[in-house]
């Protein structure tokens, strides 16, 4: 058995690939975007806990944490674990968490309460392309070494990249790929920058011209109309096709594969590569 839930709503960043925040405007003027209404709203633990009584009691262990950032205010999220690990219960928990908020002092505490698996926002090893995007009040962090401590905390890394942000180069994207493959964590996901509705980068591409999807799949990151941004030096063409051949060569990576062969058996790895036979059909690249 599975479940998810919300224990907050909202982030209070201001990133300019998210469009999260757009639900929390106030003014439905053209102009605004998720920018303007980065409100961040929490349920109070004292509610929130019920709800994972409620899973325990129905014999559910795999729970996804869904808010945008769990790991971000150790009020909040300390307090929930807290009440699980007094409750004693046995989850499997995921959970999201910004690279600079993941506080090496909180990860005892989020292992012992069932986390086991932390998404983590690291978008581009590159600060200044991470500074572009607006990772406001991203603090400093040698981001492979917060890593190994969430390893050795018993907790798996998920991470997160994205392909074409508007300074992208090739030798950026070469970077990214070289460092995802050299961090080896036990998931990864790479993503397209994409105009999402709602998001900065939506309402710049409108201004610029850009060519938008005509359909919500057109948005979608494996449809085969995806339609994601071009950089200021390469075309969305270049970039997908990055994206995709990098996806391939992470997962057929053989370092990741006896990582995952160590970590979760034969099976697993098998899976996997089972996985990367099957190619996204992409309309954009001809195929």
């Amino acid at each position: 058995p599975f479940a998810a839930l919300y224990t907050s709503l909202g982030c209070p960043y201001k990133c300019s690939f998210c469009m999260i925040n757009i639900i929390n405007r106030v003014n439905n003027s053209n102009e605004i975007t998720s920018q303007d209404s980065n409100v961040f709203r929490f349920w109070n633990p004292d509610f929130i806990i019920k709800q994972f009584d409620l899973f325990a009691k129905n014999g559910i262990k795999n729970i996804k944490i869904a808010d945008e950032l769990f790991v971000l205010n150790p009020r909040h999220f300390i307090t929930i674990c807290d009440m699980i690990i007094e409750r004693k219960y046995d989850f499997n928990i995921w959970a999201y968490s910004r690279i600079d908020t993941c506080k090496p002092q909180y990860l005892e505490k989020l292992k012992k309460a069932g986390v086991n698996w932390l998404g983590l926002g690291i978008e581009n090893p590159n600060d200044v392309l991470r500074k572009e995007v607006h990772k406001d009040s991203y603090q400093e962090v040698k981001i492979n070494d917060i890593i190994q401590i969430i390893k050795n905390a018993g907790i798996y890394p998920a991470a997160n990249y994205i392909f074409g942000l508007p300074n992208e180069t090739q030798e950026s994207l070469d970077f990214t790929l070289n460092f995802a493959l050299e961090t080896n964590t036990e998931m990864v996901n790479f993503y397209c920058a994409m105009a999402y509705p709602g998001s900065p980068l939506h309402l710049t591409a409108k201004k610029d011209n850009l060519p938008l999807p005509s359909t919500y799949s057109g948005y979608s990151q494996h449809s085969y109309n995806t339609q994601n941004l071009p950089s200021d030096f390469l075309s969305s063409a270049e970039i997908l096709t990055f994206r995709d051949k990098a996806w391939e060569k992470y997962h057929t990576n053989s370092n990741y594969l006896n990582l995952i062969e160590n970590e979760f058996g034969q099976d697993a790895k098998e899976n996997i590569l089972a996985m990367t036979k099957i190619q996204l059909k992409r309309q954009a690249l001809g195929h």
